[in-house]
C-alpha cells in the first residue's frame, strides 16, 4: 500500500458489515440446515450454492436473486437434458455425454448476452449442482428419477437464493 492509500480490509475489532453478515449468516444457517434435513429431506448443499451465486451477482436485493437464480435454474435445465438425452436417447458413453455436455457448456457461455442470465458462473453452479444431486439419487417431494432430482436441485437453490437476499437485506439493517 503506497502513501494516501487506505485499507479496504474491514477492521475486524469494529462492528461493520462483515460482522453483520457472519452474525445473520451463521444464526439463519440453523434453521436453514435443520428445515433440509429434518423437514424437507432434499439436498442441503444447492441452497448454499445459490446463496453465494446471490452473494457473486452484482446486482443487489431483488435484481440479484432474480439473476442469480435464472442462471442457476438455467444450468439445471441444462443438465437435466443432458441426463435425458445422453441416457436416453444417445444411449450413454462418454463420447455422447462430452459432446453434449461442450454444446451445454457452449450456450451457457453466450448467457452474458441475456442480462436475466447473464451471471454466466451461476449456469456452471446449476449445471454442476444438478449432476451432483444426480449422482446422489437425490429427489424431492416423492417425485423419482430425473424429474425428482431436478426439482429437488431447483426447490433447494430456491431456497437458497431467498436466503441469501434475505440475509443480506437483514445484515444490511444490523450493519
Amino acid at each position: 500500500m503506497t502513501e494516501g492509500e487506505q485499507s479496504t480490509t474491514p477492521d475486524p475489532t469494529e462492528w461493520n458489515e462483515t460482522w453483520s453478515l457472519a452474525v445473520v449468516f451463521g444464526l439463519a444457517s440453523v434453521p436453514w440446515t435443520y428445515g433440509f434435513v429434518a423437514g424437507l429431506q432434499i439436498p442441503l448443499w444447492p441452497s448454499f450454492v445459490a446463496s453465494a451465486t446471490f452473494y457473486a451477482v452484482d446486482d443487489p436485493g431483488l435484481a440479484g436473486l432474480q439473476k442469480g437464480y435464472a442462471s442457476n435454474l438455467s444450468g439445471i435445465a441444462y443438465a437435466a437434458v443432458t441426463l435425458l438425452l445422453v441416457n436416453r436417447v444417445l444411449g450413454g458413453g462418454d463420447v455422447a455425454l462430452s459432446v453434449i455436455v461442450g454444446l451445454f457448456m457452449f450456450a451457457a457461455s453466450l448467457h452474458d448476452f441475456v442480462p436475466l442470465l447473464s451471471f454466466t458462473p451461476g449456469a456452471f453452479f446449476g449445471y454442476a449442482t444438478m449432476f451432483s444431486v444426480h449422482a446422489t439419487e437425490a429427489t424431492a417431494f416423492g417425485v423419482a428419477g430425473l424429474a425428482g432430482q431436478t426439482l429437488a436441485a431447483g426447490v433447494a437453490m430456491l431456497i437458497g437464493a431467498v436466503v441469501g437476499v434475505t440475509t443480506d437485506v437483514v445484515s444490511e439493517r444490523l450493519g
